[in-house]
């Protein structure tokens, strides 16, 4: 299922309106965090998609259940993603992953790249006191117009950099990095994943960080034009490469707090109502 076809708006938009009107109780997992953003800018139920976000956050992702507690989005809003789901997709990710992030040196953080002609990437503490003006930091800060994929190497460099400057202890490192674009570099190495991924630990471990300081990578393309490209491939232990965008798959994403595998992928796949009435006969 694609993204466009998520959840139809006229659906969300008459959900929000009974939540304003009083005609249902709120329901703190009614709503995906996409599906909640696209209406933060709505004049008449603005205010209640600001509510819905609260009682999401409070009440399913918070406390024990917090699986995002060390984790880090970098949004890349490509000029090919600024098709609106695309946009708020990656918008709400980075937002609700920055205000999961508990350790000081990571809340309310967000990677993007910077300005040209370098865009290296830039560690930005989010804006604003509501979701609309937080989502509004977002998509100004880390939109470009240049079709230009994030680079590995330089991500990397710029988190153990972070830690180094704020003296932060290995169970403090970030243990989860989600890269939410639509295109990935390599620095212009034409090296493996594992050669890559093992030069990137060995720095950390230079910097006095053990073996397991180096963050896993996942790096989801959002941007599934086609609407059926749907994969996940695993290229090295410490890197996912994540294809595709669909109500399932996100929800599975927020569920696993970003662990996202072939049986993951395979579960989102065959959860929507049609599969259901299958059965499997041996």
């Amino acid at each position: 299922m694609h993204l466009y076809s998520i959840q139809k708006p006229c659906v969300v938009k008459k959900y929000l309106e009974e939540v304003k009107a009083g005609g249902i109780i709120i329901k703190s997992d009614a709503l995906l965090p996409n599906d909640i953003i696209r209406y933060v800018k709505d004049k008449d139920i603005g205010e209640t998609a600001e509510i819905q976000w609260k009682a999401m956050m409070e009440n399913i992702y918070q406390g024990e259940e917090n699986k995002f507690k060390n984790c880090l989005a970098v949004c890349n809003i490509t000029y090919a993603m600024s098709a609106a789901p695309v946009a708020e997709l990656a918008a709400s990710l980075g937002i609700l992953v920055s205000e999961l992030s508990e350790e000081p040196a990571w809340k309310g953080k967000v990677i993007t790249l910077g300005p040209l002609p370098d865009k290296l990437p830039l560690l930005h503490s989010i804006q604003g006191s509501d979701l609309k003006s937080r989502y509004d930091f977002v998509i100004s800060t880390c939109s470009n117009r240049y079709r230009e994929g994030v680079d590995f190497d330089q991500v990397c460099d710029l988190i153990l950099e972070v830690a180094v400057n704020n003296n932060l202890k290995a169970e403090q490192m970030i243990k989860k990095v989600f890269v939410i674009t639509d295109s990935v570099r390599f620095g212009g190495c034409s090296t493996s994943w594992k050669t890559l991924y093992e030069a990137k630990r060995s720095k950390f471990k230079e910097q006095g960080y053990g073996d397991d300081a180096m963050p896993h990578i996942l790096f989801w393309n959002i941007w599934d034009i086609a609407g059926f490209m749907h994969y996940v491939e695993e290229p090295h232990p410490g890197v996912t490469l994540l294809m595709g965008s669909s109500k399932t798959l996100i929800k599975s994403f927020l569920d696993n707090g970003g662990e996202i595998g072939r049986h993951q992928l395979l579960e989102a796949a065959i959860a929507n109502k049609e599969y259901q009435t299958l059965c499997v006969v041996d």
